[in-house]
């Protein structure tokens, strides 16, 4: 992970585009990173990508989705209420 001021990148530009092609280049202003610069392959890398689901999502969708679940018997342990 890179990272350069937003002063570097208005300076440098063409340095920082080669740079995105190895690696993502974070741009900062005021110390806060507000930019990501990406290789249009890591871009559309990451467009591809499965967007991730919740649980809920997941159990709702018609995905076919074999839960072996067990529910435990156990009565647990008893509390000890002395002081």
């Amino acid at each position: 992970m890179a990272i350069v001021t937003a002063t570097e990148f208005n300076q440098r530009p063409s340095e920082v585009k080669a740079r995105s092609e190895r690696e993502p280049v974070f741009v900062t202003d005021r110390g806060r990173a507000t930019t990501v610069v990406l290789s249009i392959a890591e871009f559309e890398r990451l467009r591809a990508a499965k967007p991730v689901r919740s649980l809920g999502q997941a159990l709702v969708a018609d995905d076919d989705i074999d839960l072996d679940i067990v529910r435990e018997n156990s009565s647990g342990r008893a509390a000890d209420l002395d002081d």
